[in-house]
C-alpha cells in the first residue's frame, strides 16, 4: 500500500533569503534572527531558511525562482513575508586588482557584483514578489536587509581592507534606497542593519553615525577607529560572520521595522496552529 501524501500543516510562512548570514542564523548557539523568528512564531508560522552560504544575489536567482514557483502554488500555505539579506558577498572585491601610482595602498577593485548589477538583481526579486497574483492576494510582504559592515583589526588594517569596508556601507546604503522607492506599495520596507550595528557601536561619540568621520568607523581597521567586539558571544566571529551580539541588533532592528510598520504580523495577532 502506497504510502499518504504527508499533511500540510497549514502554517503561514515567513521565507529568509539570503546567503550565510541567514544560513547561519538558524543555529541556536548564534542565537541568529532565524532562530529567534523560529522560536517566536511556532505554532504560528513556519520560519523556512533559503540562506545559502558564500552565495550572492546573481547566483541566488535560480534559488530564488524555485521559491517564487513554491510560494504560488494552490498547495502552498501562504506567504506572509519574504526577508531579502544580501551584499555581504556581492560587495567584496574580487581577486584581480590594478594598482595606481607607486604605492601598494592605492587600488582599483572590482566587486564581485557590481553595485547597479547588485540594485538590478533585488529590483528583479522584489518586482516578482509584487505581481505575483497569489502573493498579491495575500498582500506577502518585503523586508530588505543590507550587509553588514565588518570588522578589521587596527593590527591588519589596509587601504584594500578599508575599501572592502567602505564597499559593504555603499551596497547597504543601496539596500536602503532601492526599498524606499517601493514604499508606496505598502508591501516593503528596509532594514539598515550596516547602520544599525555601527550606532550601536559608535553610540554618541563623534556626533553619532551621520557625523562620524568615515576613517573613524568601528571596524574600519584605521588608526583611531573603535573596534567591535569579537568572539562567538561578540559582534563578529570573525570579521565577517556574525556572533551573538551581532545578530541580538539584526533580530531587534527586523522586529522594530517590520512590526511598527506591520503590526497584524506580530506572533500574537496570527491564528493558532490547527
Amino acid at each position: 500500500m502506497a504510502d499518504k501524501p504527508k499533511k500540510e500543516t497549514g502554517l503561514p510562512e515567513i521565507v529568509l533569503l539570503g546567503d550565510s548570514l541567514t544560513e547561519w542564523s538558524f543555529f541556536e548557539h548564534n542565537r541568529g534572527f532565524g532562530w529567534v523568528l523560529q522560536e517566536m512564531y511556532k505554532g504560528k508560522a513556519r520560519v523556512v531558511n533559503e540562506g545559502k552560504a558564500g552565495w550572492t544575489s546573481t547566483l541566488l536567482i535560480p534559488n530564488f525562482t524555485h521559491l517564487l514557483t513554491r510560494a504560488t502554488s494552490a498547495t502552498t500555505p501562504p506567504t506572509l513575508l519574504i526577508t531579502i539579506f544580501l551584499g555581504a558577498n556581492d560587495a567584496c572585491f574580487t581577486p584581480t586588482t590594478t594598482r595606481l601610482r607607486s604605492s601598494a595602498e592605492d587600488f582599483i577593485g572590482t566587486e564581485i557584483v557590481p553595485l547597479p548589477r547588485f540594485e538590478e538583481t533585488l529590483r528583479f526579486f522584489i518586482e516578482e514578489i509584487l505581481i505575483a497574483d497569489r502573493l498579491a492576494e495575500f498582500g506577502t510582504k518585503v523586508v530588505l536587509m543590507g550587509p553588514p559592515p565588518i570588522s578589521i583589526p587596527r593590527r591588519q588594517g589596509s587601504r584594500r581592507a578599508y575599501a572592502t569596508y567602505l564597499s559593504k556601507k555603499r551596497y547597504a546604503e543601496a539596500v536602503v534606497e532601492v526599498a524606499r522607492s517601493y514604499a508606496e506599495t505598502g508591501r516593503v520596507v528596509g532594514v539598515d542593519v550596516w547602520r544599525a550595528m555601527v550606532g550601536e557601536v559608535l553610540g554618541e561619540e563623534e556626533g553619532g553615525v551621520d557625523a562620524c568621520n568615515e576613517e573613524r568607523l568601528p571596524g574600519c581597521g584605521l588608526e583611531g577607529a573603535r573596534e567591535f567586539e569579537a568572539g562567538v558571544e561578540g559582534y563578529f566571529v570573525d570579521g565577517l560572520h556574525l556572533g551573538t551580539k551581532g545578530y541580538e541588533v539584526v533580530s531587534r532592528e527586523w522586529l522594530k521595522v517590520v512590526l511598527e510598520t506591520w503590526p497584524e504580523l506580530a506572533p500574537e495577532k496570527l491564528g493558532l496552529e490547527v
